[in-house]
C-alpha cells in the first residue's frame, strides 16, 4: 500500500472517518489520500462503507468509497446530508472502549473544535476512552446553540447515545468548562451519578465581545498552527482567512477562506453564549486545571490565574473544587506541557473508583436544595505544582 501523503484532520467528523479508514485499510490515512492509491478494491470499499455507517449511524450510497475517494471528500457530503445537531457530527470518539474506568466526555473551547484534545487522550486511553463535543454551527455559525444551557441539554442527549446512565466523567477546556459545569449539575438533580468534572483552564468570567471579536483572527490562525499568527481586525475577516488560507497551505490543505470565516464566528457566538449566564449550583468533586501564564483573556492587563480570579471558588458548594497549577498557557497546556496534564488527569480520575455514594447522595441533595440562587459556600484547595 501507498503511505499517506499527508492532510490532517480540521474537524471532529474528519478525525473519526480517518479512524474507519485507516481501521479499514490498515494503514494511516491522510484526508487527501485516494482510497484506491491506498488499496483499496471492491471488498475494502464495501467494508468501509459499512464500517463508516454502523460508526457513525449515517447512510452511504452504495460507491461511497469509489464516489468520495477521499475522506475529506466523505467527510463534506455526510455533512451535507445530516441535520447540523445530530449526534455523530457533535461526538467525536478519540480512544477505543476498554480502559479502566467509565469512559470521558470533554467539551470544547470557545473555538468549537475539539482537535486540540487528541494528545491528551492518546496519553489517557489506558486509563479512558475519551470523547469530545464538538459545537454545533462549525458548518454554520448562524445554527449554533446560543446559550450554555441549551448546549449542555444537547451534550447530555448525545452523551446518553453512548452511555445512557452515570457514573459519568465530565469535563472541559476553556469555556467548555461552563458546560460541562451546568452538564453535571442537571445530571446529579436528575438523580444521575457524576464521579467528577475535570475543568481545563477554564475562566467563568462574563468574557468581554469586542475584546473577543478583535483577536478572532489571531485565535484561529492560532489554532491552526501559524506561528506568528495572522492579525488583523475582526471587520478584515474575509481578507484575513484568505491570509491564513495561503500560509496554511493553499489550496493543497483543502481549507477555504469560507471555513476559516467560520471557525471565527463561532468563536465570537460561543463567547456570547456565555455573556449574562449564572453558574448553576453544583456540589460534586471538580478539579481546575489552570496553567502558570493564564487563558490569555485577562482582564484590564491582569495575569494572575486561579480558581478566585477565574470565578469557581463560590461555586463549589459541597467544598469539593481543588485547583492544580501546570506550567505553560492556554495554548502550550495541550503541546509542549501536554505531559504534565496528562499527568494530573490521572492523579484525578483514577481515584473516583474509591467514591462512595454517601458523598453521591451529599451531592445531590445539595444540588437539588439550591435548585435556584446562587451558592454561597466555598472550599478551594490549590496544589501548585
Amino acid at each position: 500500500m501507498t503511505a499517506t501523503t499527508g492532510g490532517q484532520p480540521r474537524t471532529g467528523l474528519e478525525k473519526t472517518l480517518g479512524d474507519v479508514w485507516t481501521r479499514v485499510l490498515g494503514t494511516p490515512v491522510g484526508m487527501d489520500d485516494n482510497f484506491f492509491d491506498l488499496g483499496g478494491d471492491s471488498l475494502l470499499a464495501a467494508e468501509l462503507v459499512a464500517g463508516v455507517e454502523r460508526d457513525l449511524m449515517v447512510r452511504l450510497p452504495r460507491r461511497g468509497a469509489a464516489e468520495f475517494a477521499t475522506v475529506r471528500r466523505m467527510a463534506r457530503w455526510i455533512a451535507a446530508h445530516t441535520p447540523e445537531d445530530a449526534a455523530e457530527r457533535t461526538l467525536v470518539r478519540f480512544s477505543p472502549p476498554g480502559g479502566e474506568l467509565p469512559a470521558f466526555f470533554c467539551v470544547h473551547g470557545m473555538g468549537g473544535h475539539v482537535l486540540v484534545l487528541g494528545r491528551l487522550a492518546r496519553r489517557l486511553e489506558h486509563l479512558v476512552s475519551t470523547y469530545g463535543f464538538e459545537a454545533v454551527g462549525r458548518n454554520d455559525a448562524t445554527r449554533g446553540d446560543r446559550t450554555v444551557p441549551a448546549m449542555a441539554a444537547r451534550y447530555v442527549r448525545h452523551m446518553r447515545r453512548v452511555q445512557p446512565h452515570g457514573p459519568y466523567l465530565l469535563g472541559g477546556y476553556s469555556m467548555g468548562g461552563a458546560v460541562a459545569l451546568e452538564m453535571a449539575a442537571g445530571l446529579t438533580a436528575a438523580g444521575e451519578r457524576v464521579d467528577h468534572v475535570l475543568l481545563l483552564d477554564c475562566d467563568l468570567r462574563q468574557p468581554d465581545i469586542p475584546a473577543i471579536r478583535a483577536r478572532a483572527v489571531e485565535f484561529v490562525s492560532r489554532a491552526l498552527g501559524l506561528d506568528p499568527p495572522v492579525t488583523a481586525p475582526y471587520e478584515r475577516l474575509d481578507a484575513a482567512a484568505a491570509e491564513i488560507c495561503r500560509r496554511v497551505g493553499g489550496e493543497r490543505s483543502g481549507l477555504t477562506p469560507r471555513e476559516v470565516s467560520r471557525f471565527a464566528a463561532v468563536y465570537v457566538e460561543n463567547a456570547r453564549a456565555m455573556t449574562g449566564w449564572t453558574p448553576p449550583p453544583y456540589a460534586g468533586p471538580m478539579t481546575l486545571v489552570h496553567t502558570s501564564e493564564g487563558t490569555h483573556s485577562t482582564h484590564d492587563g491582569a495575569t494572575a490565574t486561579g480558581p478566585e480570579v477565574y470565578g469557581w471558588g463560590p461555586y463549589a458548594t459541597g467544598g469539593a473544587l481543588r485547583a492544580v497549577r501546570v506550567p505553560g498557557d492556554h495554548w502550550t497546556l495541550f503541546t509542549t506541557h501536554v505531559d504534565e496534564l496528562a499527568a494530573v488527569c490521572e492523579s484525578v480520575l483514577r481515584p473516583v473508583t474509591c467514591t462512595t455514594d454517601q458523598t453521591h447522595a451529599h451531592a445531590h441533595a445539595l444540588t437539588t436544595a439550591h435548585a435556584t440562587g446562587r451558592p454561597t459556600g466555598q472550599g478551594v484547595s490549590d496544589d501548585h505544582r
